[in-house]
């Protein structure tokens, strides 16, 4: 007689929802383990790149690795010339609390008589702020490697064809043709964060502001998901309870 009364189908109801629910944060619970973890990954492989010596770019131009992600964080000199007729402006970024615009001005050098062209993220102004044009004449940049920045979702897009200005994202390859001065140039596959230069002393642009290298909210993230799944457990319990007294005989019935 209980057992039929729990396979009715509101009862079956509960019991899917509840299933389905308990499924469905052990599986948020999960991903955000996953995501724990590939922020360790990061942040070994961010501390191991970050933390060796600072090359010329030449070392890292005549051998690149199959992997550029290889290469990623490493910090590398490089003596060149801005051009900042090809600059692009990145919109939809933000610092220290507050939203502006990142500069990216192609520098151009050689190496052995070969033409070179590197994309320098030169940094950050405020919105309402000019951005300052870089130095004229050869500079000396200390940079950190970095590959095009992925689109997140919900994000704009840029626009696939045609030479762009303003972007939303700075995906290096989309911008290399823009940026190659002629066919005898070569642009990098990556890009440099500027990190000081002695020929640039204002104080706009910021400097890019350095990754993270914490673990992030993703292991409190997976235990709520878990406490989650666990309040839905006892509240099933407790209906199955409730139900269970509901339907136990009283001592007037069983007179």
């Amino acid at each position: 007689m209980m057992l039929r009364h729990f396979l009715r189908p509101k009862w079956l109801l509960t019991h899917l929802l509840v299933i389905f629910l308990v499924v469905l944060m052990m599986s948020l619970s999960l991903w955000q383990f996953r995501r724990l973890d590939e922020r360790k990954v990061f942040n070994a492989d961010l501390r191991a790149n970050a933390t060796q010596g600072i090359v010329p770019i030449n070392d890292l131009v005549s051998s690149l690795p199959s992997d550029l992600n290889d290469i990623q964080w490493r910090r590398v000199v490089v003596r060149g010339t801005f051009r900042p007729s090809a600059e692009v402006t990145i919109f939809n970024r933000s610092q220290d609390g507050a939203a502006g615009i990142d500069a990216a001005t192609p520098l151009d050098f050689t190496i052995d008589g070969k033409s070179y062209a590197v994309i320098v993220d030169r940094g950050f102004v405020p919105l309402a702020t000019p951005m300052p044009k870089p130095p004229s004449g050869e500079v000396e940049v200390l940079g950190r490697i970095r590959l095009s920045q992925d689109r997140r979702a919900g994000s704009l897009k840029d626009p696939a064809t045609g030479v762009l200005t303003e972007v939303q994202h700075l995906d290096v390859k989309r911008l290399s043709g823009q940026t190659q001065l002629n066919a005898q140039q070569t642009v990098l596959p990556y890009y440099l964060d500027l990190l000081e230069s002695p020929q640039i002393t204002s104080r706009l642009p910021a400097q890019v502001a350095n990754p993270k290298t914490d673990n992030g909210a993703h292991l409190s993230y997976a235990i709520q998901w878990i406490l989650f799944s666990l309040c839905a457990v006892a509240a099933w319990v407790i209906l199955v309870r409730r139900a269970l007294r509901a339907l136990k005989p009283t001592s007037a019935d069983a007179a």
